[in-house]
């Protein structure tokens, strides 16, 4: 009778210590649940929950972009130009810019992987919530390396102006710039073959076949007749791998010379020209204006 009363004695004990730990853990629980809720929340369901994925993203996007040796000023710009490309591509609902992933990242950077991440979020910080707008829209904010000395006006590649805030700027100075000229050399049997091989689609008898048609103000190629078909400058470059539409094409002895001038399509903030408005002490948002004409900049 004893040893019945002892275990139902230590039974009720039991109970009670499991009880009592119940209700230690459970108030942590909870809070740990609720807080989880309230994150999945506003990730999932919170307007302003999408700025802060958004801004998180933006780290691996503007690394990719621009290196992190430039000027703040242009590392600012180009953190709003990143954000502004990345919310207009989700409004369309078209691909997102692409970013580094995090190890391509460390691989770049390598020891300094620490300090060169905090100093480019908090410049990002800088900048948070701004975006490139244009009649209350996001615009498409184009950029590049260098320009070949002006950048394009896009109502000159675009018979209707959809994008006026793409006019041409002076860049006189990316005419200094590493990489502004290029030249490449063939000899005209070697580019008759390369031509038929990147343009299967046409009957190329020589290299005269190929010839230069239409400019833009800027100097870029707008059109190639190669064959019978003509094809716009930034097809025929991307085809050829040259680093710009600004291009000479001359028949010299035999041979075929390709002189290229800048980096990249032309359109847009000119990176290289952004360096030198932040040496002269532009800051991000006047850099941002003197490329991207009649734009606000907004959160």
């Amino acid at each position: 009778m004893r040893r019945k009363r002892k275990k139902t004695l230590e039974e009720k004990v039991n109970i009670f210590l499991i009880l009592l730990i119940f209700l230690c853990v459970l108030p942590v629980f909870l809070t740990t649940f609720m807080g989880r809720l309230r994150i999945e929340d506003l990730l999932m369901n919170r307007p302003g929950s999408k700025i802060a994925e958004v801004e998180a993203k933006l780290p691996l996007i503007v690394a990719k972009e621009i290196s992190i040796q430039m000027p703040e000023e242009c590392i600012k710009a180009q953190s709003v130009i990143a954000r502004t490309n990345l919310m207009a591509a989700r409004e369309a609902g078209e691909e997102e810019p692409q970013g580094f992933e995090v190890e391509e990242l460390q691989t770049l950077w390598g020891s300094e992987y620490a300090a060169c991440y905090e100093k480019l979020s908090a410049l990002i910080k800088e900048t948070e919530g701004e975006t490139l707008q244009y009649k209350d829209k996001y615009i498409y904010a184009a950029y590049h390396q260098t320009s070949a000395g002006n950048t394009r006006d896009m109502g000159e590649y675009y018979k209707s102006n959809v994008m006026p805030y793409l006019s041409s700027a002076a860049c006189h100075e990316d005419t200094t710039a590493e990489g502004y000229l290029n030249v490449f050399f063939w000899t005209e049997e070697d580019f008759l073959k390369q031509m038929k091989l990147l343009f299967s689609e046409e009957e190329l008898q020589n290299s005269s076949d190929v010839t230069i048609t239409a400019r833009d103000s800027a100097g870029y190629v707008l059109e190639v007749l190669v064959g019978q078909t003509v094809y716009d400058g930034e097809t025929f470059r991307k085809r050829l791998n040259l680093p710009s539409a600004c291009l000479e094409l001359t028949l010299l002895d035999g041979d075929v010379r390709i002189v290229t001038l800048g980096q990249g399509h032309g359109f847009g903030l000119s990176q290289s020209m952004a360096k030198h408005l932040a040496e002269a002490g532009y800051s991000y948002k006047e850099i941002l204006t003197y490329f991207y004409k009649g734009v606000t900049i907004k959160e």
